[in-house]
């Protein structure tokens, strides 16, 4: 399997607006606003005998501390990379009867004869055949082979004309945006980021024709499914060297991520980072060479110095507190922060940054009880900074820069006076003078947007009217040209370049419809005529917006949701092989609509998800049908209430049991996430559960399920590399309670994806961080979630696990294996010794990533959904096999 664009980091920090942020400064940018991640799609883890976990703050008041707790293998060691051999099967009994999803009947244990002891020179055999083969003998005996079942080979296939969107959908569903332009010489790159697909990826349009023609990028990197980047914020280059890189923080996200967020192989954001020799072919950073940017690291703006690279942005200090942060790089690869210190309180957050050879000025935010603007200048190529002395007559409150032949130049932003914007002009930044202005830009201009220099000297890209943009051009910054009308954009103009043939190149996005939100890119030669360069003039750019979230089996029918083109999306099958699209008004309407789960229940189906109606605000989505044919929209009245002050309230999981169903989400109002649940015994009155285990802040429930004495919600909880589970428990959905939070033995993070209630307890499956990277693992409860047993699943390479169903006698784990990553899957006769299953296949292994995301099963039916993707292609995946004895 080649690395053809791993996307390096799935899911976005927070939930971005539909329509996008403003965009941060620097060269042709503005200094106050901040890039954007492009909207999400809608929407939509030999016995040994251990002391119990101790339970965390908040969670497992009930726990007993003393209890003993069984944990089956041990934590993976150091193992060599490639592929884990499967062992052999043993013939096992008949299957179990499933109540609904999430609640299953257990496999019947196996008879299992008692084995003698290995002779010593048999023990020698072992060990010598092991060494040949590269296997560690630990790693063999630590995976006794389940007994009894096993996997038929199963077939796979391309599932983009299986699951159809329904007539009538309202877009294409695309989610684009550009955040950064910038030149070098005749060629161009674009920057910014598509989440059309759950996988994100990062945006690279190229020109080296001076803006004539445009291509995508290729991008390629190191392997990594467990954390991908799908941002790229800003751009730099020159002298052979270009450097892109993300504006967000790595941060663990909701379990569907961000809007209505459907998610890929992981919840979990990664800072992205790229380098090119041409600025056609990209090459992620391996994040872990970025270990210098910490968690609370924003970078806002990059420079192309003498000496090689300086990135600069903001530091979290406190709750509410930021701080100026600076990095430098010889060639993007390796970084060394920068001592700011000596800056004192007087700085906040750095916004924009030029370089000019060795000599970088940088715009910061003023510190505490101060207002506008602070500069910053560095004469070594941004190893050492000072502060400098702004502008002294008048207080900008922001601003943008560029390089001026051997000077610089500052242009306040969205500042007018008189219909005219000032312009400033330093040697070497320490000082500023008042050298020339821009205009007139009418009587209804808005100041500067953004600014740009190149050979051909500077441009400025001025909004004179609300929407309408006009350039102005100069050579030296003090007398000003009105150049080429723009005219109207109606989205957001994030980036500016001018070449050295003096062609202007803007970028940015605008909605299209009610569902669509894409990239917007002109270009304006000099002395000519603006023009749009259509989408479908770059092969590869524009795709169609379609995802599985979740299968369910109930009632003799398999039932699929997901988001088809921006509407939400149902499909039915009655054997996994013929399906049928669902098409009603109950899964679309104003702004985006998707499912992110479905159960079935004593009162039918209940699928829930998330709508968009505004682009900044999602609500609760639920749909509901009594045979699966026909389905109908809980009314307005029924659903689950927002809270005043709430942007976010999007369920996510639903089981459903013989006394009624419970609903797992999420809500936010500011950075960080609460868990929320519901529950309903008629599907026609929501009930919101009232005190959560530490009221659920900071808690994503990644699922839920029916038991025999209530319900269990499981998840995890905590910073992107030190994650805990989580899992509460309840009799009757309402009241919930917090049981001690498992984690591995050997993991240093670790979440629970999945869990299935059994006749004799609770089997979950979930991925552990270790020092080896992601691990997949089980886990086994017999006592209501108090305490746990777990099993390493098998895996060589790192391996995520993303659902668990129960098909006839067995378990059935899907996920994605190695880097970047194929489709994978496990089976398992008890819960608790499992065994890998190697796919080959269209849309299971190849170029590229790919996964199966979702599983269920009807008897020993078993159908997959998941998801083939490289930088250019992106399909679905259906999966179908049976399991046998």
């Amino acid at each position: 399997m080649r690395a053809v664009w791993p996307p390096e980091a799935v899911a976005r920090e927070e939930a971005a607006a539909y329509a996008g942020s403003e965009a941060q400064a620097g060269p042709g940018r503005e200094a106050d606003p901040t890039a954007v991640t492009a909207p999400a799609p809608a929407a939509p883890t030999a016995p040994t005998d251990e002391p119990t976990f101790v339970p965390a703050e908040g969670h497992g008041q009930e726990a007993d501390p003393t209890a003993p707790i069984r944990r089956i293998g041990a934590p993976p060691g150091v193992r060599p990379a490639g592929r884990s051999r499967p062992d052999s099967p043993r013939r096992g009994r008949r299957g179990l009867r499933g109540r609904g999803r999430h609640h299953r009947e257990d496999p019947r244990p196996l008879r299992r004869r008692r084995r003698r002891l290995l002779l010593p020179v048999l023990v020698l055999a072992v060990i010598a055949g092991a060494g040949a083969l590269g296997f560690s003998v630990v790693s063999m005996l630590q995976r006794p082979a389940p007994a009894g079942v096993r996997l038929a080979a199963g077939a796979g296939t391309a599932a983009d004309d299986v699951f159809r969107a329904p007539p009538g959908a309202a877009g294409s569903g695309s989610s684009q945006v550009l955040n950064a332009v910038t030149s070098v010489g005749s060629t161009v790159v674009a920057v910014g980021s598509d989440t059309t697909s759950p996988v994100p990826r990062p945006l690279f349009l190229v020109s080296t024709d001076g803006g004539a023609t445009w291509e995508l990028g290729q991008v390629t990197g190191p392997a990594g499914v467990e954390a991908r980047a799908g941002t790229a914020g800003r751009v730099t280059g020159g002298g052979g060297r270009w450097l892109a890189a993300g504006t967000e923080a790595p941060a663990s996200v909701g379990a569907r991520g961000a809007g209505l967020g459907l998610a890929g192989p992981s919840g979990v954001t990664a800072r992205g980072m790229w380098t090119s020799a041409d600025g056609r072919s990209w090459t992620a950073v391996d994040p872990a060479r970025l270990t210098v940017f910490g968690p609370g690291d924003r970078i806002a703006d990059l420079a192309r110095t003498a000496y090689g690279f300086v990135a600069v942005g903001s530091t979290r200090l406190g709750e509410d507190r930021t701080g100026p942060a600076a990095w430098v790089s010889p060639d993007g690869q390796e970084w060394t922060r920068v001592d700011l210190t000596g800056l004192g309180s007087g700085v906040r957050g750095v916004r924009a940054v030029v370089a000019n050879g060795d000599q970088v000025v940088a715009l910061a935010d003023a510190g505490s009880g101060e207002s506008g603007v602070a500069v910053l200048r560095s004469a070594d190529g941004g190893r050492s900074w000072r502060s400098a002395e702004p502008p002294a007559d008048g207080r900008i409150g922001s601003g943008a820069l560029a390089v001026a032949g051997d000077g610089f130049v500052l242009v306040p932003t969205r500042q007018v006076t008189g219909g005219r914007v000032k312009v400033y002009c330093s040697r070497t930044g320490d000082s500023w003078r008042s050298c020339g202005e821009i205009g007139p830009l009418g009587s209804e201009g808005l100041g500067v947007r953004g600014l740009a220099s190149s050979a051909a000297g500077l441009a400025a890209v001025a909004e004179t009217g609300w929407q309408e943009y006009t350039v102005f051009t100069s050579e030296d910054g003090t007398t000003w040209a009105k150049g080429a009308e723009l005219g109207k954009i109606p989205g957001t103009l994030r980036g500016v370049a001018i070449t050295d043939q003096g062609t202007l190149v803007a970028g940015g996005d605008e909605p299209v419809g009610d569902v669509d939100n894409l990239p917007v890119l002109m270009t304006a030669r000099k002395g000519g005529k603006a023009r749009a360069v259509p989408s479908d003039e770059i092969a590869g750019l524009t795709r169609s917006a379609r995802e599985i979230a979740r299968i369910a089996a109930g009632a003799n029918l398999f039932v699929a949701v997901g988001t088809a083109q921006g509407d939400a999306g149902i499909w039915t099958s009655p054997d996994g092989d013929r399906w049928t699209t669902i098409g009603a008004d109950a899964l679309g309407g104003p702004g985006r609509q998707a499912l992110a789960d479905v159960a079935h229940g004593p009162e039918g189906w209940l699928a829930v998800g998330g709508t968009m109606p505004d682009p900044a605000v999602a609500r609760p989505l639920l749909v509901t049908s009594q045979d699966g044919a026909r389905w109908r929209r809980v009314g307005e009245s029924a659903v689950p209430e927002v809270p005043l002050g709430v942007y976010h309230l999007v369920p996510h999981a639903v089981a459903a049991g013989r006394d009624g169903y419970v609903i797992a989400g999420e809500q936010r109002s500011g950075a960080d996430g609460t868990a929320v649940l519901w529950y309903t015994r008629d599907l026609r009155r929501f009930e919101r559960a009232g005190k959560l285990p530490s009221s659920g802040a900071g808690v994503r429930l990644h699922d839920v399920a029916a038991t025999s004495s209530g319900y269990v919600a499981v998840g995890g909880s905590g910073a992107v590399d030190r994650e805990t589970g989580v899992v509460w428990t309840s009799a009757d959905g309402r009241t919930w309670t917090g049981r001690a939070r498992p984690m591995p033995e050997g993991a240093r993070s670790a979440h629970l994806r999945r869990v299935l209630a059994t006749s004799t307890g609770l089997v979950a499956v979930g991925t552990a961080v270790t020092g080896e990277g992601r691990r997949p693992f089980a886990a086994h409860s017999t006592d209501d979630g108090r305490t746990w047993a777990f099993t390493w699943l098998p895996a060589e390479a790192s391996a995520t696990v993303l659902d668990l169903a129960v098909a006839g006698s067995a378990f059935v784990a899907v996920g994605s294996y190695g880097a970047p990553g194929d489709g994978a899957v496990w089976i398992s006769a008890d819960g608790r010794d499992w065994r890998y299953r190697e796919l080959r296949g269209a849309g299971l292994s190849g170029d590229g990533s790919q996964w199966l995301g979702t599983v269920a099963a009807l008897g020993d039916r078993v159908v997959a959904i998941g998801r083939s993707t490289t930088y250019t292609d992106d399909h679905l995946t259906l999966w179908r096999t049976t399991v046998t004895r």
